[in-house]
């Protein structure tokens, strides 16, 4: 039969004093820090070749036809126009939808603000 202590031992008795145990968090925590901002830093850099692709390749196949543009009828040999690409067999990504929006709202605020005192 396994016998137990009559009294407990505390925790900072047995693992160091609270000083030490203090570096071990501070450390845990500049690791997670370290790991965060590379995190950070990779998802930056995916975001900005995303854009940087749709910046230059704007439209992607459509999803519904997968880019024929014509769907075909079950009896025959008679086609019809996809209706969501209007048979271009394309769409816009959308990253260019992002960057287009943001080009828009930076080109209108940049015109309406006054550039002099006028009359």
């Amino acid at each position: 039969m396994p016998t137990t202590p009559a009294t407990a031992i505390p925790d900072a008795a047995t693992h160091g004093s609270y000083l030490g145990s203090a570096t071990i968090d501070l450390t845990a925590t500049a690791h997670s820090i370290a790991q965060a901002a590379t995190v950070a830093l990779i998802v930056t850099i995916c975001v900005a070749f995303y854009l940087l692709t749709c910046a230059v390749w704007p439209f992607g196949k459509c999803r519904r036809c997968k880019g024929v543009g014509k769907f075909k009828s079950p009896f025959g040999n008679a086609f019809r126009h996809c209706g969501r690409c209007d048979g271009s067999g394309l769409r816009v990504r959308f990253g260019r939808k992002v960057i287009s929006y943001y080009r828009r709202t930076h080109s209108a605020a940049s015109n309406s603000t006054s550039k002099g005192s006028g009359k």
